[in-house]
C-alpha cells in the first residue's frame, strides 16, 4: 500500500498549492459571476441568461461590471499559480502539457478581465485566445485518459469531453474574420445558441477546475508516481 506524502515535504506543498489555488480561482469566479448576474437580473430579469456572459463585463451597461472583471483577474491569477504547481509536480510529460495549456487559459482569463467588451478589438483577441486555450486543454485531458489513466479520473474525463464538445461548437460558430460571433437578435425574441453555449462553457470550465483539484488531492493521498 502506498504511503501518504510527508506533509512537510516540498512535494506535498506543491499538491496543496495546486488544490488551493484551483479552488480559490473557481470560487472567486463563481462569486463574481453570481453577483454580476444578480445585479443584471434586477434590471432585465431572466433575459440575463440569454445574453452572452462577457456582456457582464460591460462597464457602460452592466451595473457591477467591475466586480465581474476583477473576479476574472483574481481567478486567472490563481489558475496561473496552480498550473505552476502542477508543472513542478512532474506527474508525467502529459501533465506538463496540461499545465502549459492551463497557464494559457489562466492568462487569457486575466486579459479578459483587463480588456472587457468595452475594449472590443482587444477583447475579441483575448476571448479567442481563451476559447482556443480551453479547446487544447480539454483535448489534452481527454488524451491523458488514454495515456496515463491514473492521472485522469472518470469524472474529469467526462467533464473534459463535455467541454470539448461545447468549445468545438463555439469555434464552429465563431466568425474568424472578425473574431466575434453573430449578434443575437434579442429584440425579436430569438433563442441565442451562442449565448447558451458560452454560459455552458463558462460553467464547464469552473467545474473542470474543481474536479482537477480533487483529482490532484486524491493523487497526493495515494502518492501516485506515473510510469515514465
Amino acid at each position: 500500500m502506498a504511503q501518504e506524502l510527508d506533509t512537510h515535504s516540498p512535494r506535498y506543498d506543491l499538491h496543496r498549492l495546486v488544490v488551493l489555488m484551483i479552488l480559490a480561482g473557481a470560487f472567486t469566479s463563481a462569486i463574481g459571476i453570481s453577483i454580476s448576474v444578480w445585479a443584471e437580473y434586477q434590471h432585465i430579469g431572466t433575459k440575463v441568461f440569454f445574453r452572452r456572459a462577457d456582456f457582464l463585463g460591460d462597464y457602460i451597461h452592466s451595473p457591477l461590471a467591475y466586480i465581474y472583471n476583477l473576479s476574472l483577474v483574481i481567478a486567472g491569477s490563481c489558475i496561473l499559480l496552480s498550473m505552476y504547481g502542477l508543472f513542478r509536480l512532474k506527474l508525467g510529460y502529459y501533465s506538463h502539457y496540461i499545465a502549459i495549456a492551463g497557464f494559457w487559459v489562466g492568462m487569457s482569463i486575466i486579459l479578459i478581465g483587463v480588456f472587457p467588451i468595452n475594449y472590443l478589438d482587444e477583447h475579441r483577441i483575448v476571448s479567442t485566445s481563451f476559447l482556443m486555450g480551453t479547446f487544447v486543454l480539454y483535448l489534452l485531458t481527454i488524451s491523458l485518459r488514454f495515456n496515463h489513466k491514473g492521472l485522469c479520473s472518470t469524472s474529469l474525463f467526462v467533464i473534459s469531453v463535455s467541454g470539448f464538445i461545447s468549445t468545438t461548437g463555439l469555434i464552429y460558430q465563431l466568425d474568424w474574420q472578425t473574431l466575434d460571433f453573430t449578434p443575437c437578435l434579442h429584440d425579436q425574441g430569438e433563442f441565442c445558441w451562442v449565448s447558451l453555449n458560452m454560459w455552458f462553457q463558462t460553467s464547464i470550465t469552473m467545474i473542470w477546475c474543481v474536479v482537477l483539484a480533487f483529482t490532484v488531492r486524491k493523487l497526493s493521498n495515494e502518492n501516485y508516481t506515473p510510469d515514465m
